[in-house]
């Protein structure tokens, strides 16, 4: 199956979102605090007995993470574009080292459809964020990745310039 690896449109955005929310499925357990309404689910850990009240829709907030990927200069969204569907997307976030000089990229969110998996799509949407950080004058390039999720894992792994060098500890509220 041909695909083309190109940056996010305006047309993508509503695609992209549902397959965000494939991703969010598959690696996140999800609980409803019928925050959002009725069934709405809320990205949750299962230690987590109360989520804190947000005043912003998580679907609106995501909507426009990937709108302003359309014009921002330090985040951008990929798609692969089969010509049919999307078969995956992965978005990218520059941060400046003020101390080293040198921008970061890193892929922060990165999904390929189950069914598309192993096709190469996966190292496509890879290989066009390195250009497209490089072309944003980013110089070093990281992804996190949770050590339990094994395909996810063993996908970094893979990519031989990609060194596991650091474990990131979060403190969630």
């Amino acid at each position: 199956m041909p695909y083309e690896v190109r940056l996010i449109t305006e047309q993508d955005v509503e695609e992209v979102l549902l397959l965000w929310g494939m991703n969010a499925g598959e690696h996140v357990p999800l609980l409803s605090y019928d925050r959002w309404g009725p069934g709405v689910a809320v990205p949750a850990r299962p230690e987590v007995s109360e989520v804190e009240a947000f005043t912003r829709d998580p679907l609106e907030g995501t909507r426009d993470l990937l709108r302003a990927a359309l014009t921002d200069e330090l985040s951008f969204c990929l798609v692969a574009d089969s010509g049919h569907e999307l078969e995956g997307f992965l978005t990218g976030e520059i941060q400046t080292q003020s101390v080293n000089d040198f921008r970061v990229g890193s892929v922060r969110e990165f999904y390929v459809r189950q069914e598309s998996r192993r096709r190469g799509i996966g190292s496509a949407l890879v290989e066009g964020a390195i250009a497209e950080f490089r072309r944003r004058r980013a110089r070093m390039f990281r992804a996190e990745v949770n050590p339990t999720w094994k395909d996810g894992m063993a996908f970094w792994r893979a990519r031989s310039a990609w060194l596991q060098d650091a474990v990131v500890f979060n403190h969630y509220e």
